[in-house]
């Protein structure tokens, strides 16, 4: 993959890739020796450029997934050479287990290597096995890596479905999140991450409530502990309460600049939207 960038400044090579690379990203094409051009001409590091300079960074690194692949048909709602928004099934893993080795990252390694594709996949915005919705995928990791951090540049909406009547129609949800050691779940800790959610109400039911979650972290099962938190659990959630079924939880919209500085922006319904 060649990615490419204008000097902004005269300058040392490294120096102006310092700034315009995350710190991943400069360290992996350093350690890999990366093909570097300017306007055309192989160029190293320590050389210097002008402003105005066209960089040309040749860089790509594939590996061979260890899970088997398999056959599986997903819901593809947006793709270019470096993504793919996936409309993620309930009750499907995002990522494979020794206990569950089936999962949506072998679902998209299958499709692509339909293609002839052997890219490097990042799922982005992971779900909960139980949460359905949009996951943004990158295909290599200069993809990935324009990303990074997530909440700084993906915008990510929820619904969820909740116990009871929520008291106000909106709020903000702050507290910090610590896993606990001896399970998966997680818990409301002052030595945990912080972790911030949005939400405003969409419909109210009486006996349960409708809203529309918006993070600005992506701690694991953060809606779910909030929901908790403000004694309105998710509706389905046979991992913090005794209720079972389906969780009525989905990531509904999502926002981001491609590889081209383009805004894609998805909004889907949730899978329950029309029961009664």
């Amino acid at each position: 993959m060649i990615l490419k960038y204008k000097i902004e400044h005269d300058n040392v090579l490294s120096l102006e890739l310092k700034e315009l690379l995350s710190r991943h990203l400069y360290k992996s094409i350093k350690s890999h020796n990366s093909k570097i051009l300017v306007n055309g001409m192989e160029t190293k590091l320590y050389q210097n450029v002008k402003q105005g300079d066209i960089v040309e960074i040749d860089y790509e690194v594939t590996k061979e997934t260890e899970w088997p692949l398999y056959e599986s048909k997903i819901e593809i709602l947006y793709e270019d050479e470096n993504y793919l928004v996936v409309n993620k099934r309930r009750n499907l893993l995002s990522i494979p287990t020794k206990k569950e080795p089936k999962s949506l990252y072998q679902e998209v390694l299958y499709y692509l290597s339909q293609k002839g594709d052997t890219p490097v996949v990042s799922i982005l915005t992971r779900l909960d096995k139980k949460t359905s919705g949009l996951c943004l995928i990158a295909l290599n990791k200069i993809a990935a890596d324009r990303m990074a951090p997530i909440h700084e540049h993906i915008t990510r909406k929820y619904y969820a479905l909740l116990k009871g009547d929520l008291e106000n129609d909106e709020g903000v949800i702050e507290t910090f999140i610590k896993k606990d050691e001896n399970s998966i779940k997680r818990y409301i800790s002052d030595d945990g991450q912080k972790a911030i959610s949005r939400y405003n109400v969409i419909k109210r039911y009486g006996d349960k409530t409708l809203v529309e979650y918006k993070l600005e972290t992506g701690r694991t099962h953060q809606i779910r502990v909030h929901s908790l938190y403000i004694n309105h659990p998710v509706i389905g959630d046979d991992l913090y309460t005794d209720d079972t079924g389906d969780l009525y939880l989905t990531s509904h919209y999502i926002k981001f600049k491609n590889m081209e500085n383009k805004i894609v922006e998805i909004d889907i319904d949730s899978w329950w939207a029309d029961e009664k």
